[in-house]
């Protein structure tokens, strides 16, 4: 069966700002089908954007708590996508950006929604279990100061100790953009067959 590719935009982003990688997934796999979700929530932080949870007074020590209130409601936004193209998880790869990715790889943690998960620039949390075969890319920009890259090095670490199928791709030159040169590395990422 054909991948169903879903792409998470970040924090106070639209859809559309997940264009480029869009038409890059597009091409490079045209029999995948593409889906691309607004966040559960409108942004609180104004503009027409949208949020997976809100940042307005987050610190480290609830941070971990938002992210798991908004889980459920994530969750259910991916498996009704699954029914809407008739995929399943084996056959689903989640791509987040920033907190699109933190969505993904947390929402992954306990249960099996995806067959790969693509965490690109996100400021994601190690997991504490991982005990299912999904597969995780994490690809980060060595000069993003925004979301430190040190985030993914933890939770790849974390992850390898765990036994899980993980991968780490630092690109040397790339900020906390979804442009050159790391919408090519989240590409190519994405685009590695399922098994």
């Amino acid at each position: 069966m054909d991948p169903l590719i879903v792409l998470l935009h970040g924090l106070g982003q639209v859809p559309a700002d997940m264009a480029p990688l869009a038409d890059r997934v597009a091409a490079r796999a045209p029999r995948a089908r593409v889906a691309v979700p607004a966040a559960t929530d409108a942004c609180d932080r104004g503009g027409a954007g949208f949020q997976w949870f809100s940042v307005d007074g987050i610190t480290d020590d609830n941070r971990a708590d938002r992210l798991r209130a908004a889980l459920p409601a994530f969750v259910s936004a991916i498996e009704a996508l699954q029914r809407a193209h008739g995929a399943a998880p084996e056959t689903t790869v989640l791509a987040g950006f920033s907190q699109g990715a933190a969505m993904a790889l947390a929402a992954c943690e306990e249960t099996f929604l995806a067959r790969h998960v693509v965490a690109i620039a996100g400021r994601c949390a190690p997991p504490r279990a991982w005990a299912h075969p999904t597969a995780v890319t994490f690809v980060h920009g060595r000069m993003d100061w925004t979301v430190r890259v040190q985030h993914s090095e933890r939770a790849f670490e974390r992850l390898a100790a765990l036994g899980a199928d993980v991968r780490l791709d630092v690109v040397p030159r790339a900020v906390h953009l979804l442009a050159s040169p790391l919408l090519e590395r989240a590409c190519d990422a994405v685009c590695v067959p399922l098994p």
